[in-house]
């Protein structure tokens, strides 16, 4: 009896999922939805596996089982140098980055002007940049590719991918110069990817597949990976970057081993240390104490950690000390209807503690073995 009650009760929350589903996306609601970009990947034939880091694997997987079987993430894969020191879940699934694609831009930035073909120096009137939908004022085309990158723009205008926050802390238009101010800025990191493309001319897909995921030999990453998103509101488009948590620890592990993946540098050192400089000092958002090129900086007495961090529970975090990269992820839906469910019936994501909790938990295990 109890099992047809459960049974009974399973159909009832199946057919009552399914109408709402039909009736969301038979009206003007689903538009929304509809007009986010996805993508799908397979399998890169350059892909390799990595080697198994030297640890303590039985207590350290129990107890990292223990948190992420309690928290809302999907996959988990840290590595230590470039080799794998733990996995978790689905960490081949692809899934929307959200905002840590500004991480992976700031690392095409880098490797563009080692190769001479962008000044992050020059300022969007000499890069003949403008919002067609909001055009520029003289004073706001005086910021420089390096402003954006430092979120210190002083463009305040609409921009896709706003949240609400955004939106409240968005200073008044003209009440800052260029690199007066610091402000989370979507308009600067979505023009980013319109500079980038203009002045390399090649698309962020192509570029990020070319200079890092085959070096990195990702797994999963191809250019057909990022994704554009238009609007009415501006000329701006957002991309989207969909990567799985191993591709985005390999990520991950050319910062926290100075720009080398094995003997080879990817990306500049010299990008990779200004990346990590704290230009702003944040004051308004937990845990956070400074942002440098599209990176969030922790900085707690002698320890210094460097963060990506996406809406819905997409992180990566580095530290060059101990030469740690961890990238977990929660799949927020890789279609409309994986959006839509992820919307309705899950929402969820894993808060700041439990990612710093596996953080230290794979740094003892290093630090444990090394005794």
């Amino acid at each position: 009896m109890l099992i047809n009650q459960q049974g009974e009760d399973f159909t009832v929350k199946k057919t009552a999922i399914i109408v709402a589903a039909v009736l969301f996306f038979s009206t003007a609601g689903a538009a929304g939805y509809l007009s986010i970009p996805f993508t799908i990947s397979k399998n890169n034939q350059f892909h390799k596996q990595l080697n198994q880091s030297d640890y303590d694997s039985q207590n350290t997987m129990n107890r990292l089982t223990e948190i992420m079987d309690k928290n809302e993430a999907d996959s988990l894969f840290i590595m230590e140098g470039q080799n794998v020191l733990a996995e978790y879940g689905e960490s081949d699934q692809i899934s929307n980055v959200a905002s840590v694609r500004k991480s992976l831009i700031s690392a095409l930035f880098g490797i563009a002007e080692s190769k001479g073909l962008i000044n992050v120096d020059q300022t969007l009137e000499e890069l003949g940049i403008d919002d067609t939908k909001n055009p520029l004022s003289e004073k706001e085309k005086q910021a420089t590719v390096e402003d954006l990158l430092k979120a210190r723009s002083g463009i305040y205008i609409t921009s896709l991918g706003e949240s609400k926050d955004m939106k409240e802390k968005r200073p008044e238009r003209g009440t800052y110069s260029h690199n007066e101010h610091y402000y989370y800025n979507n308009w600067d990191f979505n023009t980013l990817g319109v500079i980038f493309e203009q002045e390399t001319g090649t698309s962020l897909g192509e570029a990020f597949y070319e200079w890092i995921a085959k070096p990195t030999e990702m797994k999963k990453f191809q250019p057909s990976n990022v994704v554009y998103q238009e609007s009415e509101e501006t000329s701006m488009p957002m991309y989207r970057f969909y990567m799985c948590a191993e591709d985005l620890a390999r990520f991950g592990s050319l910062y926290a081993n100075d720009g080398k993946w094995r003997d080879k540098q990817i990306i500049p050192e010299n990008w990779i240390d200004a990346s990590f400089e704290a230009y702003s000092e944040i004051t308004d958002v937990d845990r956070f104490t400074g942002y440098g090129y599209l990176w969030w900086l922790e900085k707690q007495k002698d320890q210094m950690l460097q963060w990506a961090v996406g809406a819905g529970g997409q992180y990566v975090v580095v530290d060059r000390e101990s030469k740690i990269s961890l990238a977990m992820m929660n799949n927020t839906g890789t279609s409309p209807l994986g959006v839509f469910w992820y919307r309705t019936f899950d929402g969820g994501e894993e808060p700041y503690s439990d990612v710093r909790d596996v953080f230290e938990l794979a740094k003892n295990s290093i630090m444990k073995r090394q005794k």
